[in-house]
């Protein structure tokens, strides 16, 4: 088995190895076979062969990353020990497959052909099991209501079902994720180093220059990304984001989807799971780890136990498949890690019932459940000057050597005392542990004397020790504020309430702690900078048109609601 695996991946092998029960088998052979599509391009698919027997269940991935494809053997490999038939295949034009690399456009008939080829092979016995994470996952998810019946099950990890809301946050570009990954899978030689090419693209205005500027070309889903700002805009609503979109009402077997409290999928993972039909629902499971999108942990915290599920959670690989494909017990779990209790805790439901607390941002710049008098507070922004970003979930260009060194996921924060343009509020120091489970939802009420702007919000608890770490955030610009399909209309000066939905968490707060709100308007390179200007974004030069940011507090003013589970330790009863 080991011979297969390249040296500089046996380390990952072992840790897999290592993780799981001893197996039985071993991999006898490996067989590349060329699998033709509907339109006749051959994509290479490699089979990995346990010793004994004739036909048996098969797990199958496809991959998109060449330089990924021996990390997946050695991590997978070890299941062939345990009775399984291993197909890794490369995505179309990939790796050694034929036909033309365009990221996610053929992944669905590509899928469905694959699928089909394999549920006919005769060493096959009956029983199909799918697993991938990232791409991977997509290519999952994009098949889920196409599939052959010998398909019993899918583990799908770190990836989501809405794209457009993992894009855009209320009109604001993600600009960490989708320009880091854009220049990475450009398939476009350069001089430069792909690091080299998203720094740089970071600095050139406007955004839509980007491409054609580093690497001679347009890149058209780039292009998509950074000009298609509406969600009724027919890219998204007439594509394959669309039909992704839909799927998970209509899958009709069970299924694993795992995320990460740090990973930049976590929003779309959670709702492919709460998008699940009931009957289905009930038989699959949700596991939400302290994880980043490569499965590590983040941040100066240790998460005791975090691993249990084994290196790349293996063992849960394991489980389930033996399970789903060999008629074993069930034994898995639905659980997510509470940060800050620092345990795992089982869900039956997500979100679990919770007590939906307001919390008023006041104008002493105090955080409490009652509002003081009405009143307002204001700070000037400048778009030359963002706030950098420091942590965060929606961050993924820290995944590949050179990117970038901004912190990612739970990260120590900073006081913002020498910017005048961040606004921070805090509770009085709590008396008794609180568990938040689910999305905060901020309600800002803000004016601005921009004709156009942006306002960003940072959920932290700050530690008795004073250290602080974030829990939370997101970011609203006033043109498409509270999820709007088009630009609104705006008047400078004028008040208008925002709407801000944070991603879910799973947190304790502890006694002593207080809960601390940033308000800003920039967090870069997380978001795009707003100009403070009208009008599509990426289309935008440099700008220097200064913005007054007015809160205004009070009863009706802004304010934050908070899910917080009563006990913890009788959510399930």
């Amino acid at each position: 088995m080991k011979n297969l695996v390249r040296p500089e991946f046996k380390e990952f092998y072992e840790k897999s190895v290592d993780s799981l029960p001893k197996g039985r088998y071993t991999c006898a052979q490996k067989v590349i076979d060329y699998v033709p599509m509907r339109d006749g391009v051959k994509l290479s698919t490699a089979i990995y062969f346990p010793d004994k027997g004739t036909s048996w269940p098969v797990l199958f991935t496809r991959n998109p990353y060449p330089h990924n494809k021996s990390l997946l053997e050695a991590v997978y490999l070890p299941l062939v020990e345990h009775g399984f038939c291993l197909v890794i295949q490369d995505c179309r034009g990939t790796g050694d497959s034929e036909g033309k690399w365009e990221p996610f456009i053929n992944e669905r008939n590509d899928g469905i052909d694959s699928l089909n080829w394999l549920a006919k092979q005769k060493w096959l016995d009956g029983k199909i099991g799918t697993f991938g994470r990232s791409y991977s996952g997509f290519t999952q998810w994009i098949v889920g209501d196409s599939l052959p019946e010998e398909v019993k099950t899918m583990f799908v990890e770190v990836y989501g079902v809405d794209r457009y809301s993992q894009v855009y946050m209320n009109g604001m570009f993600r600009e960490d994720i989708y320009t880091s990954w854009a220049f990475a899978n450009s398939g476009i030689k350069s001089d430069l180093s792909t690091a080299e090419l998203y720094q740089k693209a970071l600095g050139i205005k406007p955004a839509d220059k980007r491409d054609k500027k580093l690497l001679g070309t347009t890149l058209p889903f780039y292009q998509h990304y950074i000009k298609e700002v509406s969600q009724d805009s027919p890219y998204w609503k007439d594509s394959i984001w669309q039909i992704l979109k839909e799927i998970p009402g209509k899958i009709d077997i069970p299924i694993v989807i795992t995320g990460g409290w740090a990973d930049h999928h976590l929003d779309g993972t959670i709702l492919g799971f709460e998008q699940l039909n009931a009957k289905t629902k009930e038989k699959s499971k949700l596991i939400i780890g302290p994880w980043d999108h490569i499965g590590c942990t983040t941040g100066d915290f240790d998460y005791p136990n975090n691993s249990k599920l084994g290196f790349m959670n293996i063992c849960a690989h394991l489980e389930w498949f033996n399970h789903l494909l060999k008629g074993e017990e069930d034994r898995l779990k639905s659980e997510v890690y509470v940060i800050g209790q620092q345990k795992w805790q089982e869900v039956k439901e997500w979100p679990p019932e919770a007590r939906q607390t307001q919390y008023f941002l006041n104008p002493d710049f105090t955080l409490a459940p009652t509002p003081n008098p009405a009143g307002s507070v204001s700070f000037e922004y400048d778009p030359r000057n963002p706030l950098t970003t420091n942590g965060g979930s929606a961050l993924l260009a820290w995944v590949s050597p050179g990117f970038t060194d901004l912190p990612h996921g739970v990260s120590k924060q900073m006081d913002y005392e020498d910017r005048q343009d961040v606004l921070t509020f805090k509770t009085n120091p709590l008396d008794k542990p609180l568990t938040i489970m689910g999305k905060m939802v901020f309600k800002l009420l803000v004016s601005s004397s921009a004709e156009d702007t942006a306002f960003t919000v940072k959920v932290s608890e700050e530690l008795l020790s004073g250290e602080t770490y974030n829990m939370a955030d997101g970011i609203s610009s006033i043109s498409y504020r509270n999820n709007s399909t088009t630009p609104l209309d705006y008047q400078n000066g004028e008040k208008v309430e925002l709407e801000i939905n944070c991603w879910d968490i799973a947190w304790q707060c502890q006694a002593g702690s207080r809960i601390r709100i940033d308000i800003s308007s920039s967090n870069f390179p997380m978001y795009h900078v707003h100009s403070n200007t009208k009008g599509p974004w990426s289309e935008k030069g440099e700008s220097d048109v200064m913005a007054i940011q007015t809160l205004y507090c009070g009863q009706a003013g802004c304010r934050v609601i908070i899910p917080f589970v009563e006990d913890i330790t009788r959510m399930n009863v």
